[in-house]
């Protein structure tokens, strides 16, 4: 099977996608995420990239990590000091982020983190007119269209993720604990 690049054009065979374990453990993360978002999200990893260079998906990984870490809760804050939260789902952050690459021009790139991201998210939740349309458009998704998994998996994955990334696990013993979440 083919796939074509949507950002260059260029054709490659799926399995070369899913060559390496870095490749796999960022299509696991997609995975479970919600259609809208996860679309959106592999727009946002763009305003990370280096200029003359590629995103790593060592990089990439990360990101996506402290990302669902942010929308797994179902609430934000304006920023780290505040503890002022309001409800965020995952339509609410694809709309920040639908926010943020429309006004790409304006943003100072390459990003360094999620700070934007979430005041954006915050200014949102705050919205009445934008929760409104998050929720008709969560509502709208039609039922069974890809897969659906609990905020406590993601947290339980999240968790997994960083617990080896910081190497306080080994590669296996977090493969083992994926392989028993699923």
């Amino acid at each position: 099977m083919q796939l074509t690049c949507p950002c260059c054009g260029e054709q490659f065979p799926l399995e070369a996608g899913m060559a390496d374990d870095e490749g796999k453990r960022l299509a696991a993360l997609f995975a479970g995420m919600e259609p809208k978002l996860g679309k959106a999200v592999l727009q946002y990893l763009r305003l990370f990239s280096p200029a003359k260079r590629s995103l790593r998906t060592t990089k990439a990984i990360r990101l996506v990590e402290d990302l669902l870490a942010l929308v797994t809760p179902g609430n934000v804050t304006r920023d780290a000091r505040t503890t002022d939260t309001r409800r965020a789902t995952p339509t609410l952050w694809a709309m920040g982020i639908e926010q943020m690459l429309s006004a790409r021009e304006k943003l100072t790139l390459p990003l360094d983190n999620h700070h934007y991201l979430r005041a954006v998210v915050y200014g949102l939740a705050g919205d009445t007119q934008a929760v409104a349309a998050a929720a008709e458009a969560s509502r709208a998704r039609p039922a069974g269209t890809g897969p659906l998994r609990t905020d406590d998996y993601f947290l339980k994955l999240s968790q997994i993720n960083g617990d080896e990334s910081k190497g306080l696990i080994s590669p296996e013993e977090a493969e083992k604990r994926r392989r028993e979440l699923a």
